[in-house]
């Protein structure tokens, strides 16, 4: 099933609801047009009914939705696809100009950066004040030995230059960008304010969930990026980082930091 929703960069949900009478597993992507630009990919068990909300804080003009049984299911059976939109739930966080700003240099680069060559030296995205930068890279390296490093993304704690690999970036939906972006931008510019140093990596996680999940982005994307990208180590220190996360998300749904809108 494929299906175009004109969302004219708007804010939105949408609920995709499947029948299916045995038990299946679907692929589900939500995308732009452009290449390399998905707003959702996930996958999900289906027996019966199920409905699930894509959330769309940001935009594009037309998303193409798309549901699919996986080719990881056993089974190929037939199946019927209901898209009804609905109001995007956001909550009453506090954004301060620091954050703002910010975010109008974070969330475009994120909609656009699959589609954007890079070229040999990289290229350079800024606010107009020049306080924020964020430097795409084909892949990031070792200045002194040319290592290619497997992170998508790295702060200068002095700097506060934040690189990406655009390697690693293709792969990811607009919202694991996002996520990613708000916590290097948290080691810099609000651990600080925390009383943090800007090494703390669960200040940063906090920090940056904290806005993503305020303006209203999936806490899926969320967790597979922390459990996948930031910790993919299963040391005893990433297991706490990773509940210390899934008790926040737990926490923020609940209501505990911010109200719903």
């Amino acid at each position: 099933m494929e299906q175009i929703w004109e969302t004219d960069n708007r804010k939105l949900t949408l609920a995709v609801s499947i029948y299916c009478e045995e038990d299946c597993r679907f692929h589900v992507v939500a995308e732009d047009l452009m290449p390399n630009s998905k707003y959702v990919d996930r996958e999900i068990n289906v027996c019966g009914n199920r409905t699930i909300e894509l959330k769309f804080p940001v935009s594009p003009k037309k998303i193409r939705v798309k549901v699919n049984v996986s080719p990881k299911s056993p089974k190929k059976p037939n199946f019927m696809v209901k898209i009804e939109e609905r109001e995007l739930v956001t909550y009453n966080i506090y954004l301060d100009q620091q954050v703002d700003e910010f975010l109008k240099l974070a969330i475009p680069f994120c909609q656009m950066v699959g589609f954007t060559s890079v070229g040999n030296g990289g290229r350079i995205y800024s606010v107009p004040s020049r306080k924020f930068n964020i430097r795409l890279l084909n892949q990031i390296k070792d200045y002194e030995t040319g290592k290619v490093y497997n992170t998508p993304a790295r702060v200068g704690h002095t700097t506060g230059i934040i690189e990406i690999s655009k390697a690693k970036y293709d792969k990811y939906t607009i919202p694991m960008r996002l996520i990613i972006l708000l916590h290097e931008f948290s080691h810099k510019y609000r651990n600080e304010k925390m009383g943090l140093p800007i090494s703390h990596v669960i200040g940063a996680d906090i920090n940056a969930l904290y806005i993503y999940l305020g303006l209203g982005f999936s806490k899926v994307d969320a967790i597979y990026v922390f459990a996948n990208v930031f910790l993919k180590a299963q040391t005893p220190g990433n297991i706490k980082r990773m509940r210390k996360i899934q008790e926040y998300i737990t926490k923020f749904e609940n209501g505990e930091f911010a109200k719903k809108n």
